[in-house]
């Protein structure tokens, strides 16, 4: 397969299965350099503005032109607004509108964007004798069928210096541990975890947060492809169908312990749980999720207000040491939530959420969770369960 064949068949994909990428739509493309160690395209400055120091990029001689690449693309491809972009030091972020649909499939497009930065690049380091920088294979995509994604995704692209600002401020927040050990209350065990955030909130007294799906749900609706979507607000916010006396006062106990200084652990399961991690993070409490995945290997950097809380030292992410990563959303199948609401019992220690496993026995529950934690036996007295930490 040749290097145009690679091109349009997405190699480095985010893909939406059953799509035209003919037809009208808006989408969020992210371009990427092979070397991603280097500032090839530019580097983060901090400016004053309006009293402030606003961090902004200033572009080398290859940003420019590919900047350039990128604004005269709607001039090949009449069909194709520019909405937004966002040149970083190592990758290229840009938001289009295709308005009436495209004689080739989007990749194409992307191909000749790729091209036209690449005989520009080739130009400057021919006329100064510097190397000249190399796409990685393909890209990725998104695309975004409702308003608030439009909305929220813009913001992201124009806010993306900041956060790279923060994470460069911050990078021990930032940083994918591969391996940390953490004992498994009432049991002889210790669990292989992979982390993200914050590790010093396990050294905190814990909250286990559980709500079940009948207190708490979101309004949902069909999907043009199958399946359920959250709907959502103007500002990307999920709208709620019903909660329960119940969910409140679990969301009342939780904001008690969030008072106390204690710190929330949520497997965030169900709507509720998701809801309540969500409402400790604007009321700025501290906040420990597990996820059904692990992570990529430069690590990931949260959005939205996750972003900010994990900048301030305010979150934790933990999977399982024995669960991959998964590029794609992974679904959360029962096996996984019986897993994670099982270690977060464990690590919750004395505070941890009673939860009925119905359909299991409680053997069966302990074995799937040492399983995804690949836990061994040690001679461990019932400390709480941050007590010790190794981090490799």
């Amino acid at each position: 397969m040749n290097k145009e064949q690679n091109e349009v068949k997405h190699r480095m994909t985010r893909r939406l299965n059953g799509w035209d990428y003919r037809q009208c739509a808006i989408y969020f493309i992210t371009l990427v350099l092979q070397d991603r160690t280097f500032p090839w395209l530019g580097r983060l400055v901090c400016k004053e503005s309006n009293g402030g120091v606003k961090p902004t990029m200033q572009l080398t001689d290859y940003g420019h032109a590919c900047l350039a690449a990128l604004e005269e693309l709607p001039k090949h491809y009449p069909q194709v607004r520019l909405i937004e972009q966002q040149v970083m030091p190592e990758h290229v972020y840009a938001v289009l509108f295709v308005q009436q649909a495209l004689p080739v499939p989007l990749g194409n497009l992307i191909r000749g964007l790729k091209a036209g930065a690449r005989k520009r690049w080739k130009q400057i380091g021919e006329a100064h004798g510097s190397k000249t920088p190399q796409w990685a294979t393909g890209f990725q995509d998104t695309v975004l069928l409702y308003e608030h994604q439009l909305v929220k995704m813009c913001a992201y692209v124009r806010d993306n210096p900041r956060r790279l600002a923060e994470k460069q401020r911050h990078p021990q927040y930032f940083c994918n541990v591969r391996r940390i050990e953490l004992p498994l209350y009432q049991t002889s065990l210790v669990g292989c975890f992979q982390a993200l955030g914050n590790l010093a909130l396990l050294n905190y007294p814990l909250f286990q947060v559980q709500c079940s799906r009948r207190w708490f749900t979101y309004q949902r609706a069909n999907m043009r492809n199958g399946g359920l979507k959250i709907l959502r607000d103007a500002q990307g916010e999920p709208q709620v169908a019903q909660h329960t006396p119940e969910y409140q006062s679990v969301l009342n106990e939780a904001f008690c312990a969030v008072e106390k200084g204690w710190v929330l652990l949520s497997p965030c399961i169900s709507d509720g749980e998701r809801q309540i991690a969500r409402e400790v993070l604007k009321r700025g409490g501290r906040l420990i999720v597990f996820r059904n995945k692990g992570f990529p290997a430069r690590g990931e950097k949260p959005s939205g207000r996750a972003f900010d809380a994990c900048v301030q030292g305010r979150l934790l992410q933990l999977a399982p040491g024995a669960w991959p990563y998964v590029a794609n959303e992974k679904p959360m199948t029962r096996v996984d939530a019986v897993v994670l609401n099982r270690l977060a019992q464990w690590i919750a220690a004395e505070n941890a959420a009673h939860i009925t496993y119905r359909g299991y026995q409680p053997k069966e529950v302990d074995e799937l969770a040492k399983k995804a934690v690949l836990a061994k036996v040690v001679n461990r007295s019932k400390n709480g369960p941050a007590q010790d930490i190794h981090q490799s």
